[in-house]
């Protein structure tokens, strides 16, 4: 039974009983883990009140690896976010960070720039109107740090270089784009020099440049296929996308 002190992000939370929570938290430290937060329910001046969705806190936790729900004895919020629940585009988009964040990390395996790219995301959603590409490099960054992104800058089949190729397209089974020549008739999800130049460039810029970047809708739905088809490959299922949070 170790005391364990970190940064955290709340990704999940559910009822437990009338008065406590069981929270999912990404966190610095110790990756994914689940927590019991007893008491955080209740109404009074001693409690420290519930763990908010999407807070950016440091918390305590006793570890039991037994049963792999730890307990949460102190938590303190650093940062909240206000602006998710006064907008409905920003809130849903936050809803899809930590939904990802939940889905593609294992609990206990820590990855310190993922929690940083989190963090980052729900910083520049909460301020930023441009949500869908504030998204997108999301996706690109999360995959490319949990090693599922594929290679952007040549054919997995016969390592022909993009730059000032037609296009390309993106394989499953491959796990990589292959060139026009490789691809040949397959029904494969088509790429443009665009979206490929793009991908490139979202997945290793910061959060702030990419906000900058406006991107033509075609280019913008061609990144979002080829990031959620990265990440159904990754989890080896469809992703549902959550629209509502209990």
């Amino acid at each position: 039974m170790y005391f364990c002190k970190t940064q955290a992000v709340a990704l999940k939370k559910g009822d437990y009983s009338n008065s406590s929570q069981i929270v999912a938290f990404y966190t610095r430290d110790y990756g994914k883990v689940r927590a019991l937060a007893k008491g955080s329910k209740r109404i009074e001046k001693k409690s420290r009140g519930p763990v908010d969705l999407f807070s950016y806190m440091e918390i305590i936790f006793i570890q039991k690896e037994s049963t792999g729900l730890h307990l949460l004895t102190e938590w303190e919020s650093l940062r909240d976010f206000p602006a998710f629940r006064k907008d409905v585009e920003r809130f849903y988009a936050a809803c899809h960070v930590v939904q990802l964040a939940c889905e593609l990390t294992e609990e206990g395996d820590s990855n310190e720039p993922l929690f940083d790219l989190i963090l980052e995301t729900l910083q520049r959603l909460s301020l930023t109107r441009y949500t869908e590409v504030v998204l997108r490099a999301f996706e690109l960054q999360a995959l490319k740090l949990l090693g599922y992104l594929p290679q952007l800058e040549e054919c997995v089949n016969c390592g022909a270089d993009f730059l000032g190729d037609p296009g390309a397209v993106f394989s499953p089974v491959g796990n990589g784009l292959l060139c026009k020549r490789c691809a040949g008739e397959k029904a494969l999800q088509s790429l443009s020099p665009g979206a490929i130049r793009a991908a490139a460039f979202l997945a290793s810029s910061s959060t702030t440049t990419c906000d900058r970047l406006r991107l033509p809708h075609r280019v913008s739905e061609e990144l979002k296929s080829l990031s959620l088809g990265c990440i159904m490959l990754a989890l080896n299922k469809p992703l549902e996308i959550r629209t509502s949070v209990k």
